[in-house]
C-alpha cells in the first residue's frame, strides 16, 4: 500500500500532484477524502469491476504473464461473477499498447446488425409495437445483434498473449462449476428487470428459480448461487477452441434455432462471418501528453474543447471546473448525436469531430459566468478536409445502457491494456440460450429503428458508440489506462478520472472516487457527494440541474477503473468501490 507515495511525482500530462495521504473512510465522505487507500507496487497492476476478476488478472501477472494474459483471465472471470454485466455473447472494445513496438492496437468487437436487419423489418416491427421503440429492441430476440466478445478476446490472445487460452480460462471455468454467486449487483440487476422477465420464461426460470429472487451469497461459498454448469461448459470450450466455440458449432446452432423459433434475425451465418475491426488506435494531444480512446469521438472532442479553456485555473471538484466540463461534454454529445453513425459508411466526419481547430471553435461558445442552456450541433465538416456526402436525417439520443464492466492492466514490460466489455442492459436481451449459459446482449437498442437516419438499422451496420477505453501517453509511451461501466455516463467516469489525475493532480484513487457529473445536452446530473454549495453554484450559473445521490449499491453514475505507472516505475491501480470495483497490484 502507498499513502500518497507518488505525491510529488510528475503525472502523465505534466502537472505535478500535491502530496496527500490516503484515508480509509465510511461510505459517505467529502470530496477531499478517499474511501480506499491508494495501492501501488512494482509487478504490474489490474483494476476491474469485481474482486474476483481483479484477483484472476493479478494472479496471471504474478505468474509471469503479460497484461493481455491478465485481461483475458480477468474478463473470463468477470463473465462468471458479473453475469448481468458482460459475457461471451456481448460486445466491447479493447486497446492494447505494446511496448516492444510503441504502438497501440484497437480491437473493435462492437455489435453489428444481422444480415436480415433491414430498415423495412424494423419499420414493420415498430408499427406492430404501436411506435414503442422500447418494446422492439430493449429485450427479446429483436434486440440481439451480431455480438463479438468471443472473437475480440480470441484476437487479443492470438496477437499478444503468452499463455495458453485454456489455462487462462481454467479459473473461470472452476468458479462457474461451483455456481454463480449472487452478490448485490447480480440481485439488483434481476430486480431492475423483474417486470420484463415475466415475458422471457427461460431467463426468468434461471434468474429466479422457483419464481423467487435468489438470496445473496455470503461470500464464503454459501448463500445464493445460480447454476453455472452450462456457462462453465461454454467457457471451457472457448479455452480449447477460441472464438469458434461460440461463433460456430453447437452454440451457434443453438442460437440460430432459438432465433428462428422466436422471430429473431440473428443467424449462425452472421456469427460465422463476424470479424472484429483491428487497427492502430489514433492518438490526440492533451495536457502536454497524448490520449487514445479506442474509437470514441465524444471524448476526443470534449478534451479538445477543454484544451481551449482554463480548466487548470479551477480546483478539482469546484463548481467552476465542473461547469467547464459540463459545457464541453454537452457540446460534444450534441455533435455526436447529430453527426456520428457507423464510421465505415463514410458519412461520419471523423477528422472534423476530432479536430483541435473544431474544438477551439466550440470552446469559443463557452462562458465562465453562465451555462449555454441550449446545446446545438456545430458544423465539423468545415474541418473534415472533404465535402460532406448527402447526409441522412439526424437520429438523436439513443437508449441508455448499464450492463457493462471494465478492466485495465499494466505489466513490467510496459504493456498497457484497457477494456470495456458489455451485454448492453443487465442480462442483455433477457434471451437465454439453452445449454450454453449465454445471454446475448441487447445493443441493437443503440440503433435508431426509424429508416433513413444517420444511426438507422441496416445489415452489417454498427450503431453510434460513446464509451472511451482510454490510454494516456507521455513522451510517446503509455503511462496509464482508464475504462468505465455505465452506458454513456462512461464518458464522465473516464474523462473526469483523467482530468482529476492529470490536470488537477489528485492521486489515482482520489481521481477515481471523486464526485462526478454527466451532461449530454438535456440536463446536468450532479453527484450528491459534491455538496450543496457546488450544487447551488452550478444552479446559479443557469444549469438545469438534478442532484443524484451516489451510494453503495446504486448505479447513478458510471464506475471507473484505472492503472498508472509513474516515472519511477511504480504501478498504481484504482477502482470505484461504490459498485464493487477492485484494484490489485
Amino acid at each position: 500500500y502507498s499513502r500518497g507515495a507518488a505525491g510529488a511525482r510528475r503525472r502523465c500530462g505534466g502537472v505535478p500532484a500535491r502530496r496527500r495521504r490516503g484515508r480509509l473512510m465510511t461510505v459517505m465522505r467529502s470530496t477531499s477524502e478517499t474511501r480506499r487507500l491508494p495501492v501501488a507496487g512494482r509487478n504490474g497492476a489490474v483494476a476491474a469491476g469485481s474482486q474476483a476478476a481483479a484477483d484472476a488478472g493479478a494472479a496471471v501477472l504474478a505468474d509471469g504473464g503479460n497484461a493481455v494474459d491478465a485481461i483475458i483471465a480477468a474478463a473470463l472471470m468477470a463473465y462468471v461473477v458479473e453475469p448481468g454485466m458482460a459475457g461471451l455473447a456481448g460486445h466491447g472494445r479493447m486497446a492494447i499498447y505494446w511496448a516492444a513496438t510503441g504502438t497501440t492496437t484497437a480491437i473493435d468487437h462492437f455489435i453489428r446488425a444481422p444480415a436480415l436487419a433491414t430498415p423495412d423489418r424494423y419499420r414493420e416491427a415498430l408499427e406492430r409495437a404501436g411506435g414503442d421503440v422500447r418494446a422492439i429492441h430493449h429485450a427479446g430476440v429483436l434486440s440481439v445483434g451480431v455480438f463479438g466478445t468471443a472473437v475480440g478476446l480470441a484476437a487479443a490472445h492470438d496477437h499478444f498473449a503468452t499463455r495458453d487460452l485454456a489455462a487462462l480460462a481454467a479459473p473461470a471455468v472452476a468458479r462457474a462449476r461451483d455456481g454463480i454467486p449472487v452478490d448485490l449487483d447480480v440481485q439488483q440487476g434481476i430486480i431492475g428487470r423483474q417486470a420484463e422477465l415475466e415475458h422471457h420464461a427461460l431467463a426468468r426460470d434461471f434468474l429466479m428459480p422457483g419464481g423467487r429472487l435468489p438470496a445473496l451469497s455470503d461470500g464464503l461459498g454459501g448463500g445464493g448461487r445460480l447454476d453455472g454448469r452450462d456457462l462453465a461448459g461454454t467457457l471451457e470450450r472457448f479455452g480449447k477452441n477460441g472464438a469458434s466455440a461460440v461463433h460456430a458449432g453447437a452454440v451457434a446452432d443453438a442460437i440460430d434455432r432459438l432465433m428462428r423459433r422466436e422471430g429473431g434475425l440473428l443467424r449462425a451465418d452472421d456469427l460465422a462471418r463476424y470479424t472484429p475491426a483491428i487497427g492502430e488506435d489514433p492518438r490526440y494531444r492533451f495536457a502536454g501528453g497524448e490520449i487514445s480512446t479506442c474509437g470514441d469521438l465524444i471524448a476526443v472532442e470534449t478534451l479538445n474543447i477543454l484544451s481551449a479553456l482554463d480548466l487548470a485555473g479551477h480546483a478539482a471538484g469546484s463548481a467552476g471546473a465542473l461547469h467547464l466540463f459540463a459545457e464541453a461534454q454537452a457540446l460534444a454529445f450534441a455533435d455526436s448525436y447529430a453527426h456520428a453513425g457507423d464510421p465505415a459508411d463514410g458519412a461520419t466526419p471523423m477528422a472534423g469531430l476530432t479536430s483541435a481547430a473544431y474544438g477551439r471553435e466550440r470552446a469559443a461558445l463557452v462562458r465562465n459566468d453562465a451555462a449555454l442552456g441550449h446545446y446545438d450541433p456545430g458544423d465539423p465538416w468545415v474541418h473534415e478536409g472533404r465535402p460532406p456526402p448527402v447526409l441522412p436525417e439526424k437520429s438523436g439520443r439513443p437508449a441508455a445502457l448499464v450492463g457493462t464492466t471494465r478492466l485495465c492492466a499494466a505489466d513490467r514490460e510496459g504493456n498497457v491494456v484497457t477494456f470495456i466489455t458489455s451485454l448492453g442492459s443487465s442480462f442483455g436481451s433477457l434471451v437465454r440460450v439453452p445449454g450454453t449459459g449465454l445471454f446475448p446482449g441487447n445493443a441493437m437498442k443503440w440503433f435508431d429503428p426509424r429508416p433513413g437516419r444517420i444511426n438507422s438499422v441496416a445489415p452489417g451496420r454498427m450503431p453510434v458508440y460513446g464509451a472511451p477505453a482510454l490510454i494516456a501517453y507521455r513522451a510517446g509511451r503509455a503511462c496509464g489506462a482508464i475504462a468505465g461501466a455505465g452506458g454513456f455516463r462512461i464518458q464522465s467516469a473516464v474523462l473526469q478520472t483523467l482530468l482529476n489525475h492529470v490536470v488537477h493532480g489528485q492521486d489515482l484513487q482520489a481521481a477515481v472516487e471523486s464526485p462526478r457529473i454527466f451532461h449530454d445536452g438535456s440536463r446536468l446530473e450532479l453527484d450528491g457527494r459534491a455538496g450543496p454549495h457546488v450544487a447551488a453554484a452550478l444552479a446559479a450559473l443557469g444549469h438545469d440541474l438534478v442532484v443524484v445521490p451516489e451510494v453503495v449499491g446504486r448505479r447513478a453514475f458510471a464506475r471507473p477503473a484505472a492503472v498508472w505507472r509513474d516515472d519511477d516505475g511504480l504501478f498504481h491501480a484504482a477502482s470505484d468501490p461504490v459498485a464493487g470495483g477492485a484494484a490489485v497490484i
